[in-house]
């Protein structure tokens, strides 16, 4: 040990470039998962506060249904059996449909949700969003729409659209209802296309007075996808207390393009940290290679006053795994107390309109956040550290097969 430590403390230079080559990649992982984390999060609260929840309850699909969900006219005794497990935070009742949204000679393809407007906040933040106007009231005939939509059918608070609602099951529906808010959607195509209305309002358009397309529900403690689990095993107590004919959806179903992009980043993530950790590794067999060659006399030396292979060996490897531990130390609460910043500061605003729009149609919000948790900060840290010390086995090995009196000839 203090043979190692005196080594580093003489070559500085080398020391800090290998420390350097530890530090940099570490940080860089660090602050990645920082991103990605955020990046994962925003999309799986904006999937699940907008439309999913974490699953939903609907009726088994049926042929010939086309675009339109199967209704259930039943959804008290689903309902009954959600009372009966643990694990759930709320649920509520919801009717979803296609219809087409008309004022004047202007028309837009829309989706209506009936929702019970109580009940409606865990699942989506359009009551949060309204700039014009209210929200609805529990049995108020009206609808709230975005700006977009608004913009389209050049209407505002207090002037009514019609609503031409159509279900396989139930047929043609048509309503004439008041705009009663108007919200500022964060996705421009949510702004477009949905519509709040109470469940009253969209059974009156699906003409069935008990019909709704989903239960929708949320499990408690679940922060993150990193948390699927909690939702499995409440699933998993829902068989045999649901109704044959209908089936349980989580969100990764419900949302395939939102899980499909979380699946892409994850490879991602697995070759950056491989290009990180090479590099690092090679600069470590570099330079402790190098080191090895400048001192071969040195360590010629030392076998022939009696010291053992596997103790030279030894040596190589305490140096090794001294700078890289503490590289890779310093490289984490580096990445750690950049996370710290970023979150205090309350974000990094993205630069230009253009990538700002992009990030809400993906479902992403336009501020860049860092959350990290400490075991990827350990994971990082004692990767790069075994890399590298395993990058270091080479010139060590090379060093314990040192013959004294061939070294001791060596000239530098």
């Amino acid at each position: 040990m203090k043979a190692a430590i005196r080594h580093l403390r003489r070559n500085r230079g080398r020391t800090i470039l290998t420390l350097l080559a530890v530090l940099i990649p570490v940080y860089f992982l660090v602050s990645m998962f920082g991103l990605t984390n955020s990046i994962v999060s925003d999309m799986f609260e904006t999937a699940t506060r907008i439309d999913t929840g974490h699953f939903q309850i609907r009726h088994i699909e049926r042929r010939g249904m086309g675009a339109a969900i199967p209704l259930m006219h039943d959804s008290k005794s689903v309902l009954a059996a959600l009372d009966k497990i643990d694990g759930i935070e709320w649920r509520t009742v919801r009717l979803d449909m296609p219809a087409l949204a008309s004022a004047g000679d202007r028309s837009q393809a829309v989706y209506v949700q009936g929702v019970i407007p109580e009940e409606i906040a865990p699942i989506s933040s359009i009551r949060d969003l309204v700039v014009k106007g209210t929200y609805l009231k529990n049995g108020q005939n009206g609808a709230v729409i975005g700006e977009e939509l608004a913009a389209l059918l050049n209407v505002g608070v207090g002037d009514q659209i019609v609503l031409l609602g159509a279900h396989p099951e139930t047929g043609l529906g048509a309503l004439k209802v008041p705009v009663v808010g108007i919200y500022r959607a964060p996705i421009s195509a949510m702004g477009r296309t949905v519509i709040h209305t109470t469940l009253t309002t969209a059974r009156r358009l699906a003409r069935s007075p008990n019909a709704a397309t989903a239960v929708v529900v949320r499990v408690s403690g679940v922060t993150g996808p990193w948390d699927v689990g909690k939702i499995e095993a409440v699933t998993a107590q829902l068989k045999g207390l649901l109704p044959d004919d209908v089936e349980v959806l989580d969100w990764r179903k419900l949302a395939p393009q939102v899980s499909g992009y979380m699946a892409i980043l994850r490879p991602v993530m697995i070759i950056f940290a491989a290009i990180f950790f090479g590099l690092g590794a090679l600069v470590v067999l570099n330079t402790l290679y190098l080191s090895v060659m400048e001192r071969t006399r040195e360590l010629g030396l030392i076998i022939a006053l009696g010291a053992s292979r596997w103790r030279v060996m030894g040596m190589i490897l305490t140096e090794a795994g001294l700078i890289t531990v503490i590289g890779a130390v310093c490289g984490a609460l580096i990445g750690v107390a950049l996370a710290w910043i970023v979150e205090a500061l309350g974000g990094i605003p993205l630069p230009g309109a253009e990538l700002a729009d992009y990030m809400k149609v993906v479902g992403m919000k336009p501020v860049l956040h860092m959350m990290i948790s400490w075991p990827q900060v350990v994971i990082s840290a004692a990767a790069m550290v075994g890399v590298a010390v395993l990058a270091a086995w080479f010139p060590a090995y090379r060093a314990s097969k040192l013959e004294p009196v061939e070294a001791m000839r060596y000239v530098e």
